[in-house]
């Protein structure tokens, strides 16, 4: 597809999908950050694939279906509100105050940085590679996946923490 054709369909999908991020930071709020977030790993890990795949198929040149494709960006920018939405509120309510700039930010910088600025060179190269939209999206699956696993058994649940009760002095 053309880079206009392209533009327009991720940029209606993001306008879609850009509101799910108030939406689950809000269900957060209700069910906790922790179910939530690994929601969004979950969905991400197992529906990655058949959603590339069917956005495959719907993007031909000459013959788009447009609602269709912007659908399956719009659910794919959903899976980053669920993760993104609660992220801000678990991360303030987890570090204490007098750490949490430094502790928050620089985990951040790094994560969204490498982890997430890496995506678009790994899969290019992978299926550069290959020509294979299998192993293009190893990356992409992988690191949902391995989130999710880690998270069940380290993330706490932080929505009843208080940000705002001050810490004990250390002597």
């Amino acid at each position: 597809m053309d880079t206009l054709t392209t533009a327009y369909i991720v940029g209606a999908g993001l306008i879609i999908g850009t509101p799910t991020l108030v939406l689950f930071g809000w269900l957060s709020d209700i069910i906790g950050r922790k179910p939530v977030i690994l929601g969004g790993f979950f969905l991400a890990a197992v529906t990655y694939y058949p959603l590339y795949l069917w956005l495959g198929s719907v993007t031909h040149p000459g013959s788009i279906n447009y609602p269709i494709a912007i659908l399956i960006v719009a659910i794919l920018v959903a899976y980053v509100g669920m993760v993104y939405g609660p992220i801000g509120a678990f991360l303030a309510e987890y570090f204490p105050g007098r750490i949490r700039y430094t502790a928050v930010s620089m985990p951040y910088m790094i994560g969204n940085g490498w982890g997430g600025g890496l995506v678009p060179f790994i899969t290019t190269a992978a299926y550069t590679a290959t020509g294979s939209v299998a192993y293009a999206l190893i990356y992409p699956i992988a690191v949902p996946a391995i989130c999710l696993v880690l998270g069940l058994y380290l993330m706490p649940e932080t929505k009843q923490m208080k940000i705002w009760e001050a810490e004990p002095a250390k002597a």
